[in-house]
């Protein structure tokens, strides 16, 4: 169950890292954060609504379970909306380096919180994995303190929602319900936003929804990935299997959109990596 759930969180993280890709050009569409997210959100769980109808999957819940499934979706929706915003005041490379910096905060929650011990090896890991994410920031192009924060509070609101998944048993919910409950919730509180904010004043295209398309593909892929491999291997291994997401993002950046690539970004994707590794080549 180790090895799929660390095959499960991968496929999440590359699929999370081409997301940033066609988010850029919805927002050159004159998308803003809210829309963007409501229509991720939106037509995911439509689609997850859909699956679980037609394989009858329950969604009957505990009610125990109702409060952490309400924190868990503002947890998702609160990250978006902060990273998106932070974006707009600090260059994107380091507002996405600066959200990296979750798997820190996961380790915190479930060390103070959940009283949980760790391995030499798994705090090795997230040494290394966290001065490689540092080494990704262009220091030199900070800007904005505001900004940082922003940046720094999604790391740490989709740190709680990775801890819920898997300390409050949401994972042991079928996929779809779960997506689908998360979805509803979460496009429910970005539409209510959105009218207040004028952000549904956009117009469609055949391009615009082939991006659209994409975007919630990936992003499906990557939510429904993260929630089965988290259950199989815990919220502090899988945020530090999260972190291929930067890479794939890089990389995207580079072929994609031309975005250069700079010599400490390479270096941060070695510590990353020997990071990750330590992980993979621990004996059971």
């Amino acid at each position: 169950m180790r090895e799929k759930g660390i095959v499960l969180t991968s496929i999440s993280a590359i699929a999370y890292g081409l997301v940033p890709l066609f988010t850029v050009y919805l927002m050159d569409a004159s998308f803003d954060a809210i829309s963007i997210g409501f229509f991720r959100f939106f037509l995911m769980g439509l689609y997850t609504f859909v699956v679980a109808l037609l394989t009858r999957s329950s969604f009957k819940m505990d009610k125990s379970m109702w409060p952490s499934l309400l924190l868990a979706a503002i947890g998702q929706c609160a990250t978006i909306l902060l990273l998106n915003v932070s974006y707009e005041m600090i260059p994107v490379g380091n507002a996405t380096s600066l959200h990296f910096m979750y798997p820190i905060f996961v380790s915190l929650i479930l060390y103070y919180y959940y009283r949980n011990q760790f391995s030499k090896r798994q705090v090795i890991a997230l040494c290394l994995s966290v001065v490689g994410i540092v080494c990704f920031m262009d220091i030199s192009n900070m800007g904005n303190l505001l900004g940082m924060l922003l940046a720094l509070c999604s790391g740490f609101t989709y740190a709680m929602y990775m801890v819920l998944l898997e300390k409050h048993h949401l994972t042991q919910l079928s996929s779809s319900v779960l997506t689908t409950y998360l979805c509803l919730i979460e496009s429910v509180v970005l539409f209510v936003l959105g009218l207040t904010q004028n952000s549904f004043s956009i117009s469609f295209d055949a391009n615009i929804v082939f991006y659209l398309i994409i975007l919630v593909g990936f992003t499906l892929i990557g939510q429904l990935f993260l929630q089965k491999g988290t259950h199989y291997i815990g919220a502090a291994m899988a945020s530090l299997f999260c972190l291929f997401e930067p890479l794939t993002s890089l990389i995207s950046g580079w072929i994609f959109l031309g975005d250069p690539v700079r010599i400490m970004s390479i270096i941060g994707c070695g510590f990353i990596c020997v990071g990750i590794m330590q992980i993979m080549t621990r004996k059971e």
